[in-house]
């Protein structure tokens, strides 16, 4: 059974471990089992208790009236209070439980629900983006482990190439050429994996190249195409913020046709 300590539910829920223990110690919303050290762990119940709490807490609901609820009580009112407000955070809590017990079939119910209440779009930018930010949050504090960040990042991944598939058919050759990949060594690719569904769903012509393409290869697509092309790319974790000026500097050299523009976006575009 999974556990987690009490630091791994404030990394989760945002609310801090004192304030945790006194809603412990005074409403009996938690039973933490003890190590033989005394420390305390908490299944993915109380997980489930946690967040749920410290949302409807969030919304105005006094903790002393949330305490008073049974737990199909307060799943109800979590569903009334996020379906009331429009607020994705009921959803996104669903989508954390996922995460942590591999519920596939958990993290597929809340994903089409809210993408028919809301669309494909909201579905990513409201839900799928927070959501990838906070696994950043929760792997670098250990409360995750790399397979359900994988997990998590795998699901997601397949929304959106159900959703490219789905797209529109492209258009004429005369248009302008899109074409989308990450350099060398970059395989963080969800964030084109979007652009390529955006470009795609309004009638865009598109080519994805994926990961850790080389520069070479980049050249012989502009080879092959005479029309406009712009050259899209995302970047995460490569080029390094020191080599980021260096690698612009390159690929203008190697592509210099003025018929050829870049657009580059993501963390290490953010940062410089």
């Amino acid at each position: 059974m999974t556990r987690f300590s009490i630091r791994d539910l404030e990394n989760f829920s945002g609310v801090k471990a004192h304030t945790i223990r006194i809603w412990e110690r005074r409403y009996g919303l938690l039973d933490p089992d003890r190590t033989d050290t005394n420390i305390r762990t908490y299944t993915t119940e109380e997980l489930k208790t946690i967040l749920n709490v410290a949302f409807l807490n969030r919304h105005g609901v006094k903790i002393s009236k949330i305490a008073a609820l049974t737990k199909a009580e307060r799943d109800e009112r979590v569903k009334q209070v996020a379906e009331d407000a429009s607020d994705p955070n009921g959803a996104l809590n669903a989508l954390k439980l996922a995460m942590v017990s591999y519920d596939a079939d958990l993290f597929e119910r809340t994903s089409d629900t809210y993408r028919e209440q809301e669309g494909f779009r909201a579905l990513v930018e409201r839900l799928y983006v927070p959501l990838l930010e906070h696994i950043g949050v929760l792997w670098q504090s250990s409360s995750i482990c790399p397979a359900q960040e994988h997990f998590a990042s795998n699901l997601v991944r397949q929304k959106l190439v159900a959703a490219i598939d789905s797209a529109r058919p492209l258009t004429g050759p005369g248009d302008r050429l899109h074409v989308l990949y990450l350099p060398e060594n970059e395989i963080h690719e969800l964030g084109l994996l979007y652009l390529h569904y955006r470009l795609r769903a309004s009638g865009q012509r598109v080519i994805y190249l994926g990961q850790s393409v080389p520069m070479s290869d980049l050249a012989q697509v502009a080879e092959q195409f005479p029309g406009p092309i712009t050259f899209i790319s995302v970047l995460t974790v490569f080029p390094s913020n020191e080599d980021l000026p260096t690698y612009l500097q390159r690929i203008r050299a190697a592509l210099p046709d003025p018929r050829i523009e870049f657009t580059f976006s993501g963390p290490r575009v953010a940062a410089t």
